[in-house]
């Protein structure tokens, strides 16, 4: 009875030793990894991968497809719900949004290819804040790390304000939520960002992959700051970030962090571990023939 309970002992002290180390070595991965790939565009770190959206809602690198999409808070005489609105395609100086509730100008419906036939006056043709809030919705084919995004053309200012989802599953429908009952719906605020008054790279480097990324004009109704919003207009041209394939071993939320994909420290380590209960097993069985 009592070798039995020795050996019991030290089979379970092994494995806890083993669980300890492996969670140990999955919570460096991650945080030793430098994400950033800043530049939004013209970055040159050979890690990322670079969207470019010239008179395209979509765009493709690496394999992963990235589809834009356009939305405002624009339901009802209150501004506060979501609905769709049409993506503005601007040539070089890249994707813009208007709204579906727009007035005043001709043509306010989507022409083709859901470029506006009159984009009207200025910011109504842009990514805005101007009455209503307006974002872009990149969806991924994968999940990716974005870090970064050029701005092709800035009127005014361009402060930003960037979500991810990372809930389990994909999001639900943006149609008829708030944007701040998105964060109760498995998104994450990246950042509430200035942006200044000039194109080019606008940066958010952060940890996150995901498969939809929110970009848009300052949000104050996930905590953007009021004083700063209103007068922001942008057009973005192009994306940056890094894939899943570029990511080191335990990357939260890409290949073993949350997905359950084993890792090969966490293979090394089981092995380990297997190979010692095997050792134990063997000084059971020379115990016995004893």
């Amino acid at each position: 009875m009592t070798t039995k309970f020795w050996q019991t002992t030290k089979v379970i002290a092994a494995l806890v030793l083993g669980l300890g180390v492996m969670n140990a070595a999955q919570a460096t991965y991650s945080s030793t990894y430098d994400t950033n790939c800043g530049g939004g565009g013209t970055t040159t770190n050979p890690n990322c991968d670079t969207w470019t959206f010239n008179n395209t809602k979509t765009n493709t690198q690496g394999g992963i497809t990235a589809t834009a999409s356009g939305w405002a808070n624009t339901v009802n005489s209150a501004n506060v719900l979501l609905d769709s609105a049409y993506i503005t395609l601007n040539g070089s100086s890249g994707l813009g949004v208007r709204n579906n509730d727009c007035s005043g100008y001709a043509n306010c419906t989507g022409g083709p290819s859901g470029r506006d036939a009159n984009e009207g006056t200025n910011p109504e043709h842009a990514i805005d804040n101007n009455e209503r809030v307006d974002s872009i919705l990149f969806s991924f084919t994968e999940k990716v790390n974005l870090s970064s995004f050029s701005a092709g053309w800035v009127s005014g200012d361009s402060d930003f304000t960037v979500l991810a989802f990372t809930g389990t599953g994909d999001p639900a429908a943006l149609a008829g939520q708030s944007y701040a009952g998105l964060l109760a719906n498995g998104w994450s605020l990246i950042g509430n960002i200035l942006g200044g008054t000039s194109t080019g790279a606008h940066n958010f480097a952060n940890s996150t992959y995901s498969s939809y990324w929110l970009i848009g004009a300052l949000n104050t109704f996930v905590g953007g700051d009021p004083t700063k919003a209103g007068n922001d207009n942008f057009k973005l041209i192009s994306l940056a970030g890094c894939t899943c394939d570029n990511a080191p071993p335990g990357t939260p939320g890409c290949n073993g962090g949350n997905n359950g994909v084993p890792e090969p420290g966490t293979l090394f380590l089981m092995g380990a571990g297997l190979f010692g209960l095997t050792r134990i097993n063997a000084t059971r069985v020379k115990f016995a023939a004893a």
